[in-house]
């Protein structure tokens, strides 16, 4: 990630700096995982029921279970919440029983198995991406031309509608034919080709009316596919802006272009990447909606508005990483990011106040922020509304590090801990302090680097997260013999059952503030 000289001589405000005191959490409650059984249970005269100690010399010939000895630890007063430094510094183990990390085999099913790491099961997994090009011709045709190189292909972003799956694969590198693929919401197979979107001709034009680079993409209430194209290739080897930014919405149920989008010249500054996007439309109206985009290496928010066919440019100090949160580590792998507001995520619509809070933070930090919808939906008046944007509460710690976040229906918002293998998560209606932040998964294989996170829109809500191994794949090597990504869900309400994110739970110092001067705004 490229850094100006500008940005090395720069100094934040004293409150940008995070608290990097580690915070050590209460004690995990020690929760024992659910009995296995089998998937057929009937039995026939002189057979005997398999345990789960009978199978274990199977699944370890598969090489799908590693034991381990577990430290058996007292129940305390509080559920799972942030992993101790201790456990970070031996890899991330959590305290779960062996059967938790085990690979469910199930017969009769279209899969061969299903991954179940805490409430998530694994939806696809790949070692390499791969694409269903129209014949075999093509697809040796796309090698031969460098148009398709395996191991180039990451997937970053996912989305979910109805019944369609989508992911993104920004041009990082060379040898990437399509930018954005569909898959069925219900696997056939653990590891698909993947469909482009919403088909090739999209992909192989060389004007800017295809897709070029697509970081993100969101769907909204109206059947829609908002879709940000950063127009950037080569992003890892000489970033190139071969196209403006550009909106992209289609029809869902028809696959239709509905609306392209432009961003004004003056919106795209030197080393600008506009990688996220997301859409605020309220209480079902379809026309009067706006779009939020990130620019993360140079540290602006664009506020879009479709019913206008318009779009603002706006900046805050808030924007800007912070430079002490800008050291990574992944495992043994150390890097440094100066990346600036990315991850994004809208809170509950308010009928009384006609308003709905907009939660952010810039990817090189350790803290969360805010500012009323209202407020930069205002083209002209953004910019007078004292301290608009505003810090929450406390930060979250050293290696506090977040991707991307989504807030369900009922006011949890989900985030990304790419630098502790992990999914958070929190109550927007308790103050946002270490002790309300909680994990509601974590696995220092299954979930490495956690780059997008999405709720769908189902009257059962889900998670969806896709894993991808991002740090490696830019400084080191994928090992193409191993899983390298994965496409993860779980309902939500079991997500947070248990944890301090549930609405069921409450303790006694759950909705006091944080004390004035206590690591606050």
């Amino acid at each position: 990630m490229a850094v100006d000289p500008w940005f090395q001589t720069w100094h934040p405000p004293p409150h940008l700096i995070a608290d990097h005191n580690i915070f050590v959490p209460p004690r995990l409650k020690n929760f024992s995982s659910p009995e296995y059984v089998p998937r057929s249970t009937n039995t026939t005269k002189g057979e005997s029921r398999h345990t789960p100690a009978d199978l274990l010399p199977f699944l370890l010939s598969l090489g799908l279970v590693d034991l381990k000895k577990e430290n058996p630890k007292k129940n305390s007063s509080r559920p799972r919440t942030l992993i101790t430094p201790k456990e970070e510094e031996l890899g991330y183990t959590t305290d779960h029983s062996i059967f938790d990390d085990l690979t469910t085999i199930s017969f009769g099913d279209k899969e061969n198995f299903q991954e179940k790491t805490g409430p998530f099961r694994t939806r696809y997994a790949w070692k390499q991406l791969d694409y269903d090009f129209h014949s075999s011709t093509d697809r040796s045709a796309a090698i031969i031309l460098g148009e398709f190189v395996p191991e180039n292909n990451l997937p970053l972003g996912v989305e979910v509608w109805k019944n369609k799956l989508f992911i993104t694969m920004p041009k990082w590198k060379g040898g990437i034919p399509a930018t954005l693929a569909v898959l069925p919401r219900e696997p056939k197979e653990m590891s698909p080709l993947l469909v482009p979107y919403p088909s090739w001709e999209w992909h192989r034009t060389e004007s800017c009316a295809g897709l070029t680079s697509v970081f993100r993409v969101q769907a909204d209430d109206c059947g829609r596919l908002w879709v940000l194209d950063s127009g950037q290739i080569e992003i890892t080897i000489k970033p190139k802006q071969v196209c403006p930014p550009a909106i992209y919405v289609f029809d869902l149920e028809t696959d239709r272009l509905l609306l392209r989008y432009e961003l004004p010249k003056d919106f795209i500054k030197q080393d600008s990447l506009y990688s996220n996007i997301i859409v605020d439309n309220r209480d079902g109206d379809c026309a009067n909606v706006h779009a939020y985009l990130t620019d993360v290496w140079r540290y602006g928010l664009v506020v879009f508005s479709l019913r206008r066919k318009k779009s603002w440019r706006i900046t805050d100090h808030l924007f800007y990483p912070e430079p002490l949160a800008a050291a990574y580590k992944v495992h043994d792998l150390e890097f440094q990011w100066t990346d600036g507001l990315f991850g994004l995520a809208l809170g509950l619509w308010d009928k009384q106040k006609e308003d709905r809070i907009l939660y952010f933070h810039p990817m090189s930090s350790f803290r969360e922020f805010y500012v009323k919808t209202n407020v930069i939906c205002n083209e002209t008046g953004w910019d007078k509304v004292k301290d608009a944007f505003r810090v929450m509460g406390q930060s979250r710690g050293k290696n506090g590090h977040v991707s991307a976040s989504a807030i369900d229906k009922n006011g949890i918002m989900f985030y990304n801990l790419v630098t502790r293998d992990s999914i958070g998560c929190w109550d927007s209606r308790k103050p946002y302090k270490r002790s309300n932040l909680g994990v509601v998964a974590q696995h220092n294989e299954k979930l490495v680097f956690p780059n997008d996170i999405k709720v769908d829109k189902e009257e059962k809500q889900s998670i969806w997260i896709v894993t991808n191994k991002l740090p490696f794949y830019l400084y080191s090597k994928l090992d193409k013999n191993k899983i390298n990504f994965r496409v993860l869900s779980a309902y939500t309400e079991d997500a947070i059952k248990g944890t301090v994110c549930d609405p069921n739970l409450a303790y006694p110092d759950s909705f006091a503030n944080v004390p004035d001067g206590e690591d606050c705004y």
